[in-house]
């Protein structure tokens, strides 16, 4: 379980750094959002050009490869609260982290 933490921990810390240096590019109006930016400058290539969650696909009748490693960007935000100690509460936004598959590390399933 501790290693599970440890590798969504990274995972999240990396999406960060990619996502401060592709901060300029959306400022600058070359990408409506920062998950745009990421998949066009950081992910898409000549073998992976769609991307789509575990469930998207699964609902379209395909089946991710085995031992395929996830895309991450950014999920819509949560709102949550933080309690401070002897301070009221305060409210944030958090962004979790989204997981996609591309069109290269999928297959259609056979309908037996």
């Amino acid at each position: 379980m501790q290693n599970s933490v440890n590798n969504k921990n990274e995972a999240r810390q990396q999406l960060k750094t990619i996502s401060q240096q592709l901060k300029p590019l959306v400022k600058a109006g070359e990408y409506n959002n920062l998950n745009e930016a990421l998949i066009q400058v950081a992910y898409k290539s000549d073998t992976h050009q769609e991307f789509k969650t575990f469930n998207q696909w699964k609902r379209e009748g395909f089946t991710i490869l085995k031992g395929s490693k996830a895309f991450a960007v950014w999920a819509q935000p949560v709102k949550a609260t933080k309690a401070k100690e002897g301070a009221n509460p305060e409210d944030f936004e958090f962004f979790p982290v989204c997981y996609l598959f591309s069109n290269a590390q999928v297959r259609r399933t056979e309908n037996v």
